[in-house]
């Protein structure tokens, strides 16, 4: 059964709010949400969870629900040691990571920082490095806009984030056709089912409920440097990826299995960004270890980038 709206203190006296999924006895995996979001984001795989014997331990990142911001200036490997304190007091000692969209770069942070303690990696259309975001290295200006200028910007990513707040708040059904409008074919679809865009207006209202220092503090940590070792995780890797994934750049994403050791990458060729509301047991399988997920190959890498979207952006 769920535990939710759970909130650890941790040491210097911040909060940090989360859920449980799953099977509160099975093996645990810390699951990331995206930009915005919140720990509601992995209530839909419950009941997947259960079945695998998974306890899945989903917090709300900083700034976003009631879990606080550290002072400063945080950066990615920061996070890692909050959640270190988190599963310290839950007595987890070995775990899992997925992360999301912009949770993505958050679960690489714990792979490289906790290593020896993360037992699998998975990525699903992560946001990955764009150091070498260039016209030339097949990042589009979208992207460069979004994640390397927009956060340089005082106040740019706030009030990006903070008109998406004030749609979701008066006009949830006019947030998502915004993002359908931009979107793909097949992320389209998905938005078009109640199940799937209730979830996500759900997600996004508790993770801004109150404000948008959540977000800002996600796209400022992903357009520096990360400040990560990605070549010293060591171990079991996925990604998988949307061909048609419009919300995140692709071409740094393609570029991760040169960084971590081992990454497999499995790309969708017809999928887009929210390809996992209806595959995370896919995803879940290869954690728990199921044979049929972990053992399938990868496919081809495909063409495209990020042609016809607009703010904002939701990762």
């Amino acid at each position: 059964m769920a535990k939710l709206d759970l909130v650890q203190v941790l040491p210097d006296g911040r909060r940090l709010q989360y859920c449980e999924y799953g099977d509160p006895g099975g093996r645990t995996v810390v699951a990331l949400h995206g930009t915005p979001g919140s720990r509601y984001k992995f209530a839909i795989a419950d009941r997947e969870a259960q079945r695998l014997g998974l306890r899945l331990i989903s917090p709300d990142r900083w700034g976003y629900g009631l879990s606080d911001a550290p002072r400063g200036r945080p950066r990615l490997a920061d996070y890692a040691y909050d959640i270190e304190s988190l599963l310290g007091a839950l007595g987890i000692e070995r775990f899992g990571v997925v992360g999301v969209s912009g949770g993505g770069p958050y679960a690489a942070a714990l792979a490289s920082v906790l290593r020896a303690r993360v037992s699998k990696l998975a990525l699903v259309a992560p946001v990955a490095p764009l150091d070498l975001a260039s016209r030339r290295h097949g990042v589009g200006w979208f992207h460069r806009f979004a994640f390397r200028a927009l956060p340089r910007v005082p106040g740019g990513v706030s009030v990006v984030f903070s008109y998406f707040r004030g749609v979701l708040a008066v006009a949830p059904a006019l947030a998502v056709r915004t993002m359908a409008a931009r979107a793909g074919a097949p992320d389209r679809k998905l938005l078009a089912e109640p199940e799937i865009s209730g979830d996500l207006v759900m997600t996004f209202k508790a993770g801004l409920a109150r404000g948008v220092l959540g977000p800002a503090i996600d796209m400022a940590c992903f357009s520096r440097e990360w400040g990560l070792d990605l070549s010293s995780v060591s171990c079991r890797s996925r990604m998988w990826l949307g061909a048609m994934d419009r919300n995140v750049p692709l071409a740094a994403a393609r570029k991760l299995p040169g960084d971590i050791p081992g990454l497999d990458v499995i790309e969708v060729e017809d999928a887009g960004h929210f390809w996992i509301t209806r595959h995370y047991a896919d995803v879940l399988a290869w954690l728990a270890g199921d044979p049929g997920a972990a053992d399938r190959p990868s496919a081809a890498a495909m063409p495209g980038d990020d042609a016809g979207v607009n703010l904002p952006p939701t990762i």
